[in-house]
């Protein structure tokens, strides 16, 4: 999966939940509780989806040189 698609999947959820929330709101205001709190149920599934998208690497570590002489007491030498 490229970074192209990653971003695709991610914009697909978004705009489900945006969608979702909306119907929610509606059926909420016409009274239908029961089913407005399914939809809540289905926005929170979709928003634990959202977060497993994680940013990808790209395999490169930074290296980082050990000091050689630690002075613990804050004096110098």
């Amino acid at each position: 999966m490229t970074n192209r698609h990653s971003l695709i999947a991610f914009l697909t959820v978004i705009v489900a939940i945006v969608l979702l929330v909306v119907i929610g709101a509606y059926m909420s205001s016409q009274g239908n509780s029961a089913e407005a709190l399914g939809i809540g149920g289905a926005v929170t599934g979709l928003i634990g989806i959202a977060g497993t998208f994680k940013p990808k690497t790209n395999g490169v570590t930074q290296n980082v040189e050990q000091a050689d002489n630690v002075n613990a007491e804050g004096s110098s030498q």
